[in-house]
């Protein structure tokens, strides 16, 4: 008997309603309502000093009391989320509101796992496209990467108030642009390992399109969008940028899949000699999944031109210079042992990763 041809299954996951604009965060109270009448905010001591009397205010609008408020978030830590998650069950909180950037966001959406509640993510800057997203990254205290937790299922509510976004220093854009940058990248290389491996979900074609519009919107409108932060101008260019990171960005690694970039990023964090944040490194770490896959150069270097206009790492050296030794254990770590590495087509080997590093490095 012939063998069964294996059933390819395409799935799109999304959060249930996403809303974005100057003065967004009104919704707030509104959309959440159905969820139940008693909120646990969590977030970042910046983040709720510039949104959370906001957040106070459309919360009891609807008749929503908060009953729990924490703005001590500074790492998502499994100790963090442990001690939130008792909290809330303390408060007896029906949903959380995670509010701040991805430290915030992801601690909220892992505690209310824990509660087995629903959660809402407001972002107060563009340096992350965790907000939609059904995963939470765990670090040590001192911020070494530990693991990704897979959620079961994303924020019932994200709301991205460009005004506040907006005000934040325009670094948080540059980071947020260097994350969702590899969107686009890492997501072929998973559609291409899917198909050859047949051993998961296909990306459904939506999500690799919207990795094509993210990127497209990033060359089109970054480098004016950080222009325009600078000068204190609100620009469409700003808004655009914010919804290729938060939303475009957000949707299409989350229906496609992380590989080297995030890889090599989690191998090269894990060494504690790495300066950088999130999507800087990301950012250098996509230009070596391209060199890496042999893509063409004149493509390589238009990637990179870009993150130099915008002000995103290309080398080594403005990421901290890790020692030689140091590289070694991030390849190692990254092509054996990260469970992004499962997403390229073909196993990787830590000594190829070093020579695709040392081709960026003298230049592409």
């Amino acid at each position: 008997m012939a063998a069964l041809r294996p059933i390819t299954v395409r799935k799109m996951l999304t959060p249930s309603l996403y809303i974005q604009g100057k003065g967004a965060i009104y919704y707030l109270g509104q959309k959440a309502l159905p969820f139940g009448d008693k909120a646990f905010v969590i977030g970042g001591s910046t983040a709720l000093q510039a949104a959370g009397e906001r957040v106070k205010k459309s919360l009891a609008s609807s008749g929503i009391e908060a009953v729990g408020w924490n703005d001590k978030v500074k790492e998502c830590t499994h100790a963090a989320i442990t001690k939130l998650a008792e909290e809330g069950k303390h408060a007896k909180a029906h949903f959380v509101v995670g509010v701040g950037g991805g430290r915030a966001i992801d601690t909220a959406k892992a505690t209310a796992w824990k509660l087995k509640v629903p959660v809402i993510s407001i972002g107060t800057q563009c340096a992350s496209n965790a907000d939609g997203s059904a995963e939470s990254v765990v670090y040590t205290e001192d911020h070494k990467f530990l693991e990704v937790l897979s959620l079961p299922r994303n924020p019932v509510l994200v709301i991205e108030d460009t005004e506040i976004i907006a005000k934040a220093p325009p670094k948080y854009m540059v980071w947020g642009m260097g994350d969702a940058l590899a969107c686009k990248f890492e997501g072929e290389a998973y559609a291409k390992t899917r198909a050859l491996k047949q051993d998961g979900e296909l990306p459904p074609a939506a999500a690799l399109a919207l990795g094509d519009s993210c990127y497209r919107s990033l060359k089109e409108h970054g480098q004016k969008a950080i222009a325009d932060l600078k000068n204190g101008n609100h620009s469409v260019d700003v808004d655009d940028v914010i919804e290729a990171v938060k939303l475009a960005s957000a949707m299409a690694f989350e229906n496609t899949g992380c590989a080297l970039a995030h890889a090599l990023h989690n191998g090269l964090t894990r060494t504690g000699q790495i300066k950088g944040e999130h999507g800087e490194i990301v950012a250098y770490c996509t230009i070596v999944q391209m060199m890496f896959e042999k893509r063409p150069v004149d493509e390589i270097r238009e990637v990179a031109g870009w993150c130099e206009k915008v002000g995103l790492p290309t080398r080594l050296k403005m990421l901290g210079e890790p020692s030689k030794a140091a590289l070694r254990t991030a390849t190692d770590y990254a092509a054996e042992k990260d469970s992004n590495s499962r997403n390229m087509p073909n196993k990787m080997k830590p000594s190829e990763l070093m020579i695709a590093i040392d081709r960026v490095e003298r230049g592409v």
